[in-house]
């Protein structure tokens, strides 16, 4: 079983964490959360099949990254 969450949830606590200590960790997430963000929307207009190969190809290594 794997949890699926929200990204816009996950942001805005980074988001907070960034405004109350200026933390770089919380910059760093933010700006790979961006960069999905960006992907989406390039995402937006392509079927299923396209999405997911762009999702596996693009996307895939800036959430790995964000993981570690």
């Amino acid at each position: 079983m794997t949890e699926a969450g929200c990204w816009a949830h996950a942001r805005r606590k980074f988001f907070d964490l960034h405004a109350a200590n200026q933390s770089q960790l919380a910059t760093q997430a933010l700006d790979y959360i961006g960069e999905l963000y960006a992907i989406e929307r390039d995402a937006k207009t392509l079927d299923a099949t396209q999405r997911r190969r762009l999702r596996q190809e693009r996307a895939k290594p800036i959430a790995d990254k964000l993981h570690a």
